[in-house]
């Protein structure tokens, strides 16, 4: 017969070919970019920080950044994208979203919407910084 037992509150182990190796919705892919972000709240930018990713997938970004961001902050990331636009103009992939997790491993940003913006080229003025390239959703 079963007597009244406790329960723990550590999780059950379970053996690893339980989990597919990947649960992830979204593959990343592990490319080390800079990158600067911005709180914002209300629609006003609250906050400003530098960082560098991690992994990007289209469903968000991993960053490792010096100051932890708290779970549920919006942000919007800007990462200076490898790759010049007609191989003249830099480019930043502008990712909006929220925080999901913040801990050693890094500060995980689920994209909300994301579009690359040109970055402008310095000491000229035909192009205003941060122009919209191209938008589209994740």
């Amino acid at each position: 017969m079963f007597g009244g037992g406790e329960m723990s509150s550590a999780p059950a182990a379970a053996p690893a070919s339980v989990y597919p190796p990947e649960r992830r919705s979204h593959q990343r892919f592990p490319i080390v970019l800079s990158a600067d972000y911005r709180i914002v709240r209300r629609g006003r930018v609250d906050g400003l920080g530098a960082a560098r990713t991690i992994n990007i997938a289209s469903g968000g970004v991993l960053l490792d950044v010096q100051d932890a961001l708290n779970v549920g902050t919006s942000v919007e990331v800007l990462i200076s994208w490898p790759l010049r636009l007609e191989g003249v103009c830099p480019l930043k992939l502008v990712i909006s979203g929220r925080v999901v997790r913040s801990d050693l491993r890094g500060v995980a940003v689920e994209a909300k919407y994301h579009e690359f913006r040109t970055a402008g080229i310095r000491g000229s003025h035909s192009r205003p910084p941060d122009s919209k390239v191209r938008g589209f959703t994740g």
